[in-house]
Order: structure tokens, then C-alpha cells, then sequence
């Protein structure tokens, strides 16, 4: 139960950003769930397993209607999921404030991939909107992320 314990709590964040994400939008703007867990995931389990379940994860949000360009969430919850596992048990023998940062610059970078395929047009017309729409999807992302640190540190999954 404990090796297949994930791969439902993968199923369930799909079901909670298929779901609840369009209940929590505000204008463009919606939370994804999906990428704090593959944070969480690469954290506990590494690049190799993170990259599987960006990929797994990815494929299942490229089949709803919220998808806007098949391939795109795999690619980016993969390398989210990638770079993610390569700060399993960093956290010991970095500084606090470095892996805490990079954490922050994972996110940050999937959100900038993501956003830049998705507006292409707009980033080539408005930039300054462009960034702004890169910028408010991340904070409202990341005022889930820390909501959740609250009850699930990433300082415990480090085993710190």
C-alpha cells in the first residue's frame, strides 16, 4: 500500500486541479495544484520518479478541456519534477535561504515556460502583460504552496 500510496495521492491532486481550479480563478488567473506536488514528489523521490509522475500527470491534463497545447504540461511538470528530485536531500547541506531559493527559481522557471508558450503573441505584443500573467499564476500558486507549509513542510519530507 505504501509503494502505491503516491501514485493515488497523483490522482487525487488531477481530480482537485480538474475540479477546483476553475471554482478558484480569478480572471485568467487559476492555482496549479499539479505543480506543488511534483515539487513535493521530486523532493521525497528524486529526478527519476519526478519526471514519471510530471509525465503521467501531464498527459492526464493534456486529455481535459483545460488543456491548451497537447504536450505542453508534460513537458514542464517533467522538468519541474526533473529539477526538483535534484534537490532530494539538499536541504541538509545547503543553507536554508539557497534551497528555499531554488525551490522558489524551480517554480518560477516552470511558470515562465508555461506562460511563454501558452502567450506567445501576447509576449511578442505586451510584454509588460505578459509578465504580469506569468507573475500573478505564480503568486497565486504560491500562496497555496504556502498555505500547505503549514501542515506539510518541505523541511520534513527533507528528513531535516
Amino acid at each position: 500500500m505504501d509503494r502505491i500510496r503516491p501514485w493515488l495521492i497523483l490522482v487525487g491532486v488531477f481530480l482537485l486541479q480538474f475540479f477546483l481550479s476553475e471554482l478558484l480563478a480569478i480572471r485568467y488567473y487559476r492555482p496549479d495544484f499539479v505543480v506543488i506536488f511534483i515539487l513535493y514528489f521530486g523532493l521525497f523521490f528524486g529526478s527519476y520518479y519526478g519526471v514519471i509522475a510530471g509525465f503521467i500527470i501531464g498527459i492526464f491534463i493534456d486529455m481535459t478541456p483545460l488543456a491548451s497545447y497537447f504536450g505542453l504540461s508534460p513537458m514542464t511538470y517533467s522538468i519541474t519534477g526533473y529539477l526538483a528530485g535534484h534537490l532530494q536531500d539538499k536541504y541538509i547541506r545547503w543553507s536554508p535561504f539557497a534551497f528555499h531559493a531554488a525551490w522558489l527559481c524551480i517554480i518560477s522557471f516552470h511558470f515562465l515556460v508555461f506562460t511563454y508558450v501558452r502567450y506567445q503573441l501576447l509576449f511578442e505584443v505586451d510584454i509588460v502583460q505578459y509578465l504580469l500573467r506569468w507573475f500573478l499564476t505564480m503568486t497565486y500558486t504560491l500562496i497555496f504552496l504556502l498555505i500547505l507549509q503549514f501542515f506539510f513542510p518541505i523541511k520534513r519530507i527533507q528528513g531535516a
